[in-house]
């Protein structure tokens, strides 16, 4: 037989050549499957995973003295409004009773050292309100130092407002009708109670419990 020639070598016109391959999806295909990763380890938040740094629930002791020292925090902003709504009447009764101890002090001087004390003791009480306000703040974010001061503070401001409270007390008016007083010794009341739960073992094992997981 007589060999091919360069004519019948050749191949059909109607017949694409196929492109030669690409190198990266050759890469692609021969490149393995990635390896599974395997599950999360319990510790590190696979199934059951249990966080130990997770702060313990707030036990009722806690909450119970906390919301005490709210209402005591209400009723000590009730009390600063009543006192300067009075003001001209306490002004008026104060410089009387000092021009009947002294004769020789004129009215007006009187009068003026009666207004200068009555804001004397709103500014105290507002002073105490707010130093109690941040205490109550800290303590129900868990810091055992803030528990004790509003434990200490709330006891000491408890005997002041109760002095005030007899300062501002109005003779001819009884006490139930006199808000000054109502007030005042409603937020005495409160943080002594409030204190007092705060100060309890269940809240102080929370506390330190709280301070063992930081």
């Amino acid at each position: 037989m007589g060999s091919m020639s360069p004519a019948a070598a050749r191949e059909p016109e109607g017949q694409a050549t196929p492109p030669p391959p690409d190198d990266a999806a050759v890469d692609e295909e021969q490149r393995p499957p990635p390896a599974a990763e395997p599950p999360p380890r319990p510790e590190v938040g696979g199934v059951g995973f249990v966080a130990t740094s997770a702060p313990p629930p707030m036990p009722g002791a806690v909450s119970t003295g906390i919301s005490f020292w709210v209402g005591s925090l209400a009723a000590g902003l009730l009390a600063a409004g009543s006192i300067v709504r009075s003001q001209p009447q306490l002004r008026d009764r104060f410089a009387a009773e000092v021009v009947e101890r002294d004769p020789t002090t004129t009215l007006a001087t009187a009068q003026d050292a009666a207004s200068v004390l009555v804001w004397i003791m709103v500014g105290g009480l507002v002073l105490v309100w707010l130093v109690h306000l941040v205490l109550v703040l800290r303590t129900a974010g868990g810091h055992g130092g803030a528990r004790w001061g509003l434990i200490l503070l709330g006891l000491l401001g408890a005997a002041i407002v109760v002095v005030v409270q007899d300062v501002l007390a109005d003779s001819d008016v009884s006490m139930i009708r006199d808000l000054n007083r109502v007030a005042l010794l409603a937020q005495a009341g409160l943080a002594l109670i409030g204190s007092i739960i705060l100060a309890a073992r269940p809240a102080g094992r929370w506390f330190k419990e709280l301070r063992r997981r930081r």
